[in-house]
């Protein structure tokens, strides 16, 4: 534990689950992510190096999500190694002059126990239930540097959402052939589908194993939703794992069978999903669409959200050294 003017700071320990988790859902911008039960399912792959920042009275001032990573005899601060997003998690009362005390007493902190840099992964300003980016500032004021922007895309579902041409043909298709739609629990089937669709035209794997994804369904059943489509025959054509956060709607997974691709079964997903969802959110995050650390662009992925009506949202990491 360490003091910094008015902030004391203490590492995160599993005895401060419940006022972790509470904070998270009473933050400025913290989505379900950030509670303890989704960070920790992979505590085996990382050191957390998580803080909780006390202010007067020893009320919660901020939260810092973290886990150390090594390279050789370098010790690396990540706001979250694994996560899209971590960092600080901010209540209604911390401003931007707090902010900065506290990003000083952090960096204090983690540079005494000889980390080197630390690397900060945003959380996307769409997912902020008010106002948060009083992180941003601090990093700039402590020599931050922009080291990683990746491009998402979101569009929002209380306006007028417009497909292109292409899409709105393939929903046709679907529709003719009979393709329906569904929320479903068929998370094997999902997986199945999607592993082969990642390693058949993205040479990739899944970031969650069936078994990591089932745990966290059971965990956060209302924030973790699977929406399909189906054939005629039942066959599982389409579907996208839904990460409920506050006021968005995120696909964290997106997959097709090879006859669901022949038949335009995601865009009839899609139009039914966002038909959906409007009710309950406002945007629909439709994910990434970039290699190698935001410098290679997938036009295809683009092409096919933008055909949605979706546009850009930046997902920023920063660079800082301690």
């Amino acid at each position: 534990m360490c003091a910094n003017k008015m902030y004391t700071i203490e590492q995160y320990t599993s005895a401060r689950k419940t006022l972790w988790d509470d904070t998270v859902r009473m933050s400025r911008n913290a989505t379900f992510l950030l509670e303890r039960g989704y960070m920790d399912y992979h505590s085996d792959r990382f050191t957390d190096c998580s803080l909780i920042v006390y202010g007067r009275h020893g009320k919660v001032a901020a939260l810092f999500a973290a886990a150390d990573v090594k390279t050789g005899d370098k010790s690396t601060i990540v706001a979250h190694p694994g996560l899209t997003y971590g960092g600080f998690v901010l209540p209604m009362e911390t401003n931007a002059t707090a902010m900065l005390d506290i990003m000083d007493g952090v960096a204090d902190f983690y540079r005494r126990q000889g980390r080197d840099k630390m690397i900060y992964k945003s959380i996307p300003h769409i997912y902020h239930r008010f106002p948060a980016e009083e992180d941003i500032y601090a990093i700039f004021r402590s020599g931050g540097r922009l080291s990683e922007c990746n491009i998402s895309s979101a569009l929002l579902l209380d306006g007028n959402v417009n497909f292109d041409q292409n899409t709105r043909r393939n929903i046709a298709k679907a529709c003719k052939v009979g393709v329906s739609m569904q929320e479903s629990q068929s998370f094997a089937i999902f997986h199945e589908m999607l592993t082969e669709t990642l390693a058949q035209r993205h040479d990739a794997k899944p970031v969650h194993s069936l078994a990591e994804l089932e745990l966290l369904a059971s965990r956060f059943s209302k924030n973790i939703r699977l929406y399909a489509s189906y054939m005629p025959d039942g066959a599982m054509a389409a579907a996208t794992i839904v990460f409920c956060c506050g006021q968005v709607a995120h696909a964290q997974y997106i997959a097709t069978s090879h006859d669901g691709r022949n038949c335009g079964a995601l865009a009839a997903l899609f139009d039914w999903l966002i038909k959906e969802l409007k009710s309950e959110f406002t945007i629909l995050d439709l994910g990434t669409s970039n290699e190698c650390h935001g410098q290679i662009l997938n036009p295809g992925l683009i092409r096919q959200k933008a055909g949605l009506g979706a546009r850009g949202i930046a997902y920023n990491i920063y660079e800082i050294d301690l």
